[in-house]
């Protein structure tokens, strides 16, 4: 099963995993963690950095594709995702 976790940096510089998204067999997202940041996901999706558009948005629905996306939208010092791990 293909999955990203995303991490937020803690207070004393670790980092917690927030959210869990993982492929379903219907291929599209389920994602498991803090509902407001999922919430956040699902309404606001996440840029297609390899679309040639900036309008481009990538929502759960979308499956593999929003999954490879998450890494290059989280990426700042407080929040980041990891690359597709198969567990």
């Amino acid at each position: 099963m293909s999955l990203v976790e995303i991490y937020k940096l803690q207070n004393d510089a670790s980092q917690k995993v927030i959210v869990t998204c993982k492929l379903a067999d219907d291929s599209s997202v389920v994602c498991e963690g803090d509902q407001q940041f999922i919430e956040s996901l699902v309404r606001e999706g996440v840029r297609d950095y390899s679309s040639q558009s900036d309008l481009k948005k990538l929502f759960p629905k979308d499956g593999i594709r929003f999954l490879e996306q998450l890494k290059y939208n989280l990426k700042s010092g407080y929040l980041m995702a990891s690359d597709i791990k198969e567990s």
